[in-house]
C-alpha cells in the first residue's frame, strides 16, 4: 500500500510594532487583559502549542523577529519550542522548524545585497536558536523569483513552500517539485494544497473534530494523488492555532497525535518528507508571485486591487525608503571602511550581536581597523539593522497609510537615519522627511507627523 502524508505547517509571525529606540512594546489596550498583542498571542498560541507538544509533530517556522522577542520576554517558551525540533531530530533524524528570512521583507523587492543579508540573518538566527543548519526557508509571503531561489541555494537551502499558483507544474501529482535553477542546481518546492489552507484558517466549523477534518478533507484529497509516496500539505498562518481560532491548538494536537494515525496517515514535517522522498515531478517556478498577491508583488510595491481603497501611496513610500537606504549605504560604505575591516562582510556578521550569541566588544575585535572606534562602528551597523527592518512587509500590506505598520516603517526609518545624523554629523533626517513631503501629500500629512515625532 502506498504510503500517504500530511503536512501541517504553521508559519508563525507577528508584525514587529516595538519602538525603535527602546526595542519595547508599547502598551495596547485592545489586547486588554494583556499588555500588548504580542503577550496576548503568546498566551492563547504560542505557549499552548508548545506544551501540547505540537512543535515536535508539525512543520513550521517561527519568525527572528518574534523569537528575539520571546528571547527577551518569555525564553522558557523559546526553549521548549527549540526543544521540540530537537526532540524530533533525535526520534527520526528530521527537524520540524525550517527558517525564515530574518526582517520579513518581500525578498524579490529586496536589493540583491539586502537579500543576501536577510537570508543568511535568517540562517544564522535559526542555527543560534535550533543548533543545526536549516534546510528549508520559509519565505515571506511565499514571495519569490528565480533570483531569491538561486540566493537561497548559495546559502545551502534546498527547499521552500509556495501557493500552487506560484508554478507550473509537468505531471500534476504530488506536491514535491523541482525546480532548475542556472548551473544545473535545483531547488524543491512544496506544493501546498490551498482549499484545505483556506479550510483550516477561515472555516471553523469544519476543525471543529479532528477525526471529522481528517476523514471528509484530507483523506478525499489524497485519494486523488497516485504517487508512492503522496502528500498533502496545509500550510496557513501559526496563529490560526489558538489565537484566531480558539481551541485549534487542541485540534491540532489531536489531529497530529491520533487521527491522522486512525486513518492510516502519516504526519510528518516538510524536512523529513523532502529529504526521505526528493522530488522527481518538475516544475516551472512563476516569477514575481506570492500567496496573498498575484499581480508581480504590486501590493507591497506599486498598489493593486488586493487591499481596498487608496493604495497609490505604497510606490511614494517604497522610493522615500530605496532612497534613504542608498544615503545611509553610501555613508556606511564611505565611513565604515574606517572603523570595519570589510563593512558588508561585517553587517552579515553583525547577526551574532543582534541575536546576544557574543557582546559587540568581542564581536568588533575581529572587524576592527587600525583606526578603530567601537562606539563609532556600533552606530554604522545599528543603522544597518534599522533600515534592514524598515521593508518589513507589513508596512505595505494594508491600505491604510496612517496604519501602524506603515507608521512602524517610517520610524524604523528615520531612527536609522537619526543614529547616523547624531554619530556622524550627516542630514539624512532632513533629507528623509523632506522625500517623504514631497513624495507623499504634504508637510501637514499623519505620516510625516509621525516621521518627524518618531
Amino acid at each position: 500500500m502506498n504510503s500517504r502524508y500530511v503536512i501541517i505547517h504553521g508559519h508563525f509571525y507577528q508584525p514587529p510594532r516595538e519602538d525603535p529606540l527602546t526595542e519595547e512594546m508599547p502598551w495596547e489596550p485592545g489586547a486588554h487583559p494583556y499588555r500588548d498583542y504580542n503577550e496576548k498571542i503568546l498566551a492563547e498560541c504560542y505557549r499552548p502549542n508548545a506544551d501540547l507538544g505540537n512543535f515536535s509533530r508539525m512543520s513550521f517556522n517561527i519568525g527572528p523577529t518574534l523569537a528575539s522577542w520571546m528571547r527577551r520576554h518569555h525564553p522558557s517558551v523559546l526553549r521548549r519550542i527549540a526543544s521540540a525540533d530537537q526532540q524530533a531530530v533525535r526520534e527520526t533524524g528530521f527537524g520540524t522548524a525550517i527558517a525564515q528570512s530574518y526582517h520579513h521583507t518581500i525578498l524579490p523587492l529586496n536589493s540583491s545585497r539586502d537579500r543576501r543579508t536577510e537570508l543568511r540573518w535568517g540562517i544564522r538566527s535559526f542555527e543560534l536558536l535550533y543548533g543545526r543548519k536549516p534546510r528549508g526557508i520559509w519565505l515571506p509571503e511565499t514571495a519569490v523569483d528565480n533570483a531569491t531561489l538561486q540566493d537561497c541555494a548559495d546559502e545551502g537551502l534546498t527547499f521552500t513552500i509556495l501557493a500552487p499558483g506560484q508554478s507550473q507544474a509537468r505531471g500534476h501529482r504530488s506536491g514535491a517539485y523541482a525546480v532548475s535553477l542556472a548551473g544545473g542546481r535545483s531547488f524543491t518546492i512544496l506544493s501546498y494544497d490551498a482549499d484545505l489552507g483556506g479550510i483550516v484558517s477561515f472555516d471553523p466549523a469544519a476543525t471543529v473534530h479532528a477525526g471529522a477534518f481528517a476523514a471528509q478533507h484530507v483523506l478525499p484529497t489524497l485519494s486523488q494523488r497516485e504517487d508512492d509516496a503522496a502528500v498533502v500539505t496545509i500550510a496557513t498562518d501559526g496563529e490560526v492555532y489558538g489565537h484566531h481560532h480558539k481551541f485549534k491548538d487542541l485540534f491540532l494536537q489531536d489531529l497530529l497525535a491520533r487521527r491522522l494515525g486512525e486513518h492510516g496517515l502519516l504526519p510528518a514535517s516538510a524536512e523529513a518528507f523532502v529529504a526521505m522522498h526528493p522530488a522527481t515531478n518538475e516544475a516551472h517556478l512563476l516569477d514575481l508571485t506570492s500567496w496573498g498577491c498575484n499581480h508581480q508583488l504590486s501590493r507591497w510595491s506599486d498598489g493593486c486591487d488586493c487591499t481596498p481603497g487608496y493604495s497609490a501611496w505604497k510606490r511614494p513610500l517604497r522610493d522615500s525608503f530605496d532612497a534613504l537606504a542608498a544615503r545611509i549605504d553610501r555613508v556606511f560604505e564611505e565611513r565604515g571602511s574606517m572603523y570595519l575591516s570589510d563593512p558588508w562582510a561585517a553587517r552579515d556578521a553583525y547577526i551574532d550581536v543582534v541575536e546576544g550569541a557574543v557582546p559587540f566588544s568581542e564581536w568588533y575585535a575581529q572587524w576592527r581597523t587600525i583606526y578603530g572606534d567601537e562606539e563609532i562602528a556600533r552606530q554604522l551597523l545599528e543603522a544597518q539593522r534599522l533600515r534592514l527592518s524598515m521593508y518589513a512587509s507589513c508596512a505595505f500590506y494594508w491600505e491604510a497609510l496612517e496604519r501602524l505598520e506603515p507608521t512602524y516603517g517610517i520610524r524604523r526609518a528615520r531612527a536609522a537615519a537619526s543614529l547616523l545624523d547624531e554619530t556622524l554629523g550627516t542630514t539624512l533626517v532632513p533629507s528623509f522627511q523632506h522625500d517623504l513631503r514631497s513624495r507623499l501629500y504634504g508637510p501637514e500629512t499623519l505620516v510625516v507627523g509621525a516621521a518627524a515625532g518618531g
